[in-house]
């Protein structure tokens, strides 16, 4: 729940799962010359199990539960002298919350009251008017937010603030309000939706008739949310209104009296990426379905806070989750309490980590890895012959404006709005869900008075240092690498030069090619939304870009389900401009590159459950592990040649076929 600013944030893997490809339980010799993803990774595939716990396995993933693990450890270790720390103190705060997330009792006893006083004010509602100022009371008092979401993100040609203000999005995506994930899907949802509103007092069949209620409503909104391809468009997230535009859009909703509750009434201009739900949302906020509204609320409310709750509420929302991912079983006690704390103070644990797990001469040799990328780089576009002369002298001008941030933000570089800005023991009568939602209403505005300030195009933003992952942010035009991934299989001080081109050097390379993507080609070096091109440079722009789709949507992931090549194209073209890249930095030696695309290709070794490759292929906009691997090697010169790959191998692309930007 915690409130976040918004950036136009680029990542190297998914946030929801990393891509895949599932193996069988045996590996039988594969040829590189005609599957290398597989031929590369065949046994590590074979010998890794996909978790109970988890919905899928990658070295991301591995990575990231070892960083987890490493962090469990220390904060029970700061757990065993709880009540001993200065109030205040990010010691206290950690082993503090750590007690009151491992209370089940006190979480049991004291979760359910606390609910029910939440919800009272939405149940006795007479008319939209009052529902809608029990909406804003939720919001003022707690930080609940079961109708609108703020957040504030900079102006596309300044660096002041303003608020963006959406309309909260139901639980389930776009895709799969339209059709069932798979068989029963919708009954376990509906079911879900009942269960958590009879544990908030609804009798049995009110509850089975209001969830049906729920989620055909939701059904009929769901195609007036943003496809996956437009939630990934820089232009569509910028899309702005004025005041008064949206008011106009809210009659029902009120519009003024949201805006004052956010305290933006003095606010002309406001981003709304989505503009055809908050309408379509507003179109039923009518005195008929008021009743729908009151336990859809209700449901927003008890779902948000679940995980905080009573062990009850938690378990009903994490077995619709797990079941909802195939997931096959839920993570043990400790690691629940160790993994919610971790996501409640990153910073403060990411400083811990960033101390004990990331060297000054690790960080050193990966910024000379990223001089060596921006060299590449600057000497392609000085010798591009498809661009003139003056856009040649912005992109250039961009690659040499680019920020660059490695391992972690320093210790006075804090968050401007912190995770968890006070905790209260329990010993001064502080609770699981009281410490969550006091602090949410503190955070809520905290993010309020950041409207009308100056983004800081010199903090460290994206990822926490322990994060196993990568960005470029256009925002500030920048790219953060976290200590995180600066472990093998990404980069390793033992390793040979080639290995470590085809890890970090790629992934290095990769974030820097999104300054020079679809999105990345519509700001500048300070990160404004401009227009920086001839018409005639950006349509043969365009027309490299735009091959990507068309060949990555030729991979098959499953029977019958191929690559979304639309909604990978920025990523891959990523991979592939990272991929070329670290190809020149290796050199004419053939046992350098080779080395650099095995490497590549182990990276993005990973397997997933079926529930969460239909996910995958619907919402994330990085392509499959095999498409990702096979489809850049197939498109780069070097890879053949180190290869000997020629026509008749299953890796083999005719060059009219290949697909190449940077």
């Amino acid at each position: 729940m915690s409130k976040r600013r918004i950036l136009v944030c680029a990542a190297l893997a998914a946030v929801l799962g990393m891509g895949l490809m599932t193996p069988g339980t045996g590996y039988a010799a594969v040829s590189e010359k005609n599957d290398f993803y597989q031929a590369v990774n065949e046994k590590v595939l074979a010998e890794k199990k996909i978790k109970p716990t988890e919905s899928s396995w990658s070295w991301f993933q591995e990575r990231n539960r070892e960083n987890k693990e490493f962090l469990t450890k220390k904060i029970e270790a700061l757990a065993k002298k709880q009540g001993t720390y200065r109030e205040g103190s990010e010691e206290q705060k950690i082993a503090d919350l750590y007690q009151c997330i491992t209370d089940q009792k006190t979480r049991n006893a004291t979760a359910p009251a606390y609910l029910q006083k939440l919800v009272a004010p939405l149940q006795a509602a007479k008319t939209p008017a009052e529902l809608t100022a029990a909406v804003c009371a939720l919001h003022d008092r707690y930080g609940i937010d079961v109708l609108m979401d703020m957040s504030v993100q900079r102006l596309p040609d300044k660096r002041r603030y303003i608020a963006r203000f959406e309309a909260s999005g139901p639980v389930l995506s776009r895709y799969d309000l339209e059709k069932e994930a798979q068989p029963g899907a919708w009954q376990d949802y509906q079911t879900y939706v009942a269960n958590v509103l009879t544990a908030g007092g609804l009798a049995e069949d009110a509850a089975v008739t209001a969830a049906g209620r729920i989620f055909a409503f939701e059904q009929k909104l769901g195609p007036t949310l943003l496809t996956s391809e437009e939630m990934n468009d820089i232009m569509v997230q910028n899309r702005q209104v004025s005041q008064q535009e949206f008011i106009a859009m809210t009659p029902h909703l009120d519009g003024e009296a949201l805006l004052k509750a956010w305290h933006l009434e003095k606010e002309q201009t406001l981003y709304l990426a989505d503009p055809a739900y908050l309408q379509a949302l507003d179109a039923a906020y009518t005195a008929d379905n008021l009743d729908l509204f009151r336990q859809y609320f209700t449901f927003r409310v008890y779902h948000q806070l679940a995980p905080y709750s009573d062990i009850p509420l938690r378990d009903l929302r994490q077995h619709y989750q797990n079941h909802r991912y195939g997931i096959r079983a839920s993570r043990t006690e400790k690691e629940q309490a160790s993994y919610m704390l971790q996501s409640l103070m990153p910073y403060e644990l990411g400083q811990i980590y960033l101390k004990e797990r990331c060297t000054p001469e690790t960080q050193a040799a990966v910024r000379q890895i990223i001089d060596e990328v921006r060299q590449v780089y600057r000497s392609r576009l000085e010798q591009n012959t498809w661009l003139t002369a003056a856009t040649r002298a912005k992109a250039i001008e961009k690659l040499d404006g680019l920020r660059v941030f490695v391992g972690g933000p320093a210790a006075d570089d804090k968050p401007l709005i912190e995770d968890m800005h006070a905790v209260v023991p329990e010993g001064k009568g502080g609770d699981l869900l009281t410490n969550i939602l006091q602090n949410e209403a503190w955070a809520a505005k905290e993010e309020e008075k950041l409207v009308g300030t100056d983004f800081n195009p010199d903090k460290w933003y994206a990822f926490n240092p322990q994060d196993v992952n990568a960005a470029y942010i256009s925002d500030n035009n920048s790219i953060t690498i976290p200590a995180g991934i600066l472990q093998a299989p990404f980069y390793d001080s033992h390793a040979s030069r080639g290995t470590n081109l085809g890890g970090i050097g790629v992934v290095i390379g990769h974030e820097i090619s999104h300054a020079f993507d679809p999105n990345g080609s519509h700001t500048d070096k300070d990160g404004n939304l401009i227009d920086w091109w001839t018409p005639a440079d950006y349509a043969a722009f365009q027309k490299r870009a735009s091959a990507f789709a068309p060949y990555y949507s030729r991979y098959q992931l499953a029977p019958g389900l191929y690559e979304n090549g639309q909604l990978v194209m920025n990523e891959a073209i990523a991979d592939c401009g990272g991929l070329s890249v670290a190809t020149a930095i290796a050199g004419t030696d053939e046992s350098v590159r080779r080395d650099l695309y095995k490497s590549f290709a182990a990276i993005f070794a990973s397997k997933y459950t079926d529930q969460l490759l239909y996910q995958l292929v619907k919402l994330d906009p990085h392509p499959n592990g095999k498409a990702r691997v096979n489809g850049a090697l197939s498109s780069t010169e070097g890879f053949y040649k180190a290869y000997d790959i020629v026509r008749g191998d299953g890796m083999y692309v005719g060059p009219d076929q290949r697909v190449s930007l940077w």
